[in-house]
C-alpha cells in the first residue's frame, strides 16, 4: 500500500520536495514562521506556525532540514538529545548543531524523564544539569523543552515547581496543543493528514511536529 495521498493535486510524501512545497504554500498564505521562545508574539500576526523538529537520531539530517528552511526564509525549532544515540559533544555533531544555530534556528532540550526513573535519580537534578551541558557546549539560553517518546513514557508535562524553576517553554503546554492546532509526523504518519491539509485550511496558529529522520530526498531508505 502506497503511503502517499493526493491532496489538491499535491502528492503528500515525506520527500524534501513536498516538505518546501508546504512551506511556500504557507508563506503564500500568509503564515507568519516562529520560533518556540516567541511565543509570546503569536497575537501580533494574523497566522502563525510553530515548526518545531525534534532530532531523535541524526543531527545531518536535522542540519539538512534547517538549511532547506533557511533558504525559504523561515525559522524553527530543533528539540536535541543529549541522552541520545548521538554525542553533542562530538566536533562533528557540534559543528551541526552550531550551524543549525547560524541559521537562526531554535535549540530546545529534549529530555528523557525515564533515563532518571529507571535509574532511580533524582529527575529534577538530571533535568537541570542535562540543559546545563547543552546550554555551556552551546553557549546559549535554554528555554524550550519537549520530552522524548511522550505516548510510550506517559511523561508529557513537567513538574510544574521544576517548569516553573527553569522558566520552561513546554512543547505540550496549552498554548501549543489547545490554542494552536497540533500535528505531528510521528511514526512517519499524519494522523490526521498532511500538514499540507491544515495549512490549506487557514487555521490561524500551527504548531507541526516532524522528525527529520522520515524526510528523504528521493526515498525512506536513504536514512534507515
Amino acid at each position: 500500500m502506497s503511503n502517499k495521498i493526493k491532496f489538491a493535486e499535491v502528492e503528500c510524501d515525506f520527500s524534501y520536495k513536498h516538505f518546501i512545497e508546504c512551506i511556500n504554500n504557507a508563506l503564500k498564505k500568509g503564515y507568519t514562521f516562529l520560533k518556540f521562545n516567541e511565543n509570546n508574539k503569536a497575537n501580533e500576526y494574523n497566522k502563525v506556525i510553530f515548526f518545531r523538529h525534534d532530532v531523535d537520531f541524526d543531527v545531518e539530517l536535522a542540519l539538512r532540514m534547517a538549511e532547506i528552511e533557511n533558504k525559504q526564509g523561515i525559522k524553527s525549532t530543533y528539540f536535541i538529545r543529549v541522552l541520545g544515540r548521538y554525542n553533542s559533544w562530538n566536533i562533528n555533531i557540534f559543528n551541526s548543531i552550531k550551524k543549525i544555530m547560524d541559521l537562526d534556528h531554535e535549540i530546545g532540550l529534549h529530555y528523557e524523564e525515564d533515563f532518571s526513573v529507571l535509574n532511580n535519580r533524582n529527575f529534577a537534578e538530571d533535568l537541570e544539569f542535562h540543559k546545563l551541558m547543552l546550554e555551556k557546549l552551546l553557549r546559549i539560553n535554554i528555554r524550550s523543552f519537549a520530552p522524548h517518546e511522550p505516548i510510550n513514557t506517559k511523561s508529557i508535562h513537567l513538574p510544574k515547581e521544576v517548569a516553573k524553576k527553569l522558566d520552561a517553554i513546554e512543547a505540550y503546554n496549552d498554548f501549543f496543543f489547545r490554542e494552536c492546532k497540533y500535528i505531528s509526523d510521528s511514526g512517519s504518519r499524519w494522523r490526521e493528514g498532511c500538514m499540507h491539509d491544515f495549512i490549506n485550511k487557514d487555521i490561524k496558529k500551527l504548531c507541526i511536529l516532524t522528525h527529520p529522520i522520515f524526510w528523504y530526498e528521493r526515498s525512506p531508505i536513504e536514512n534507515y
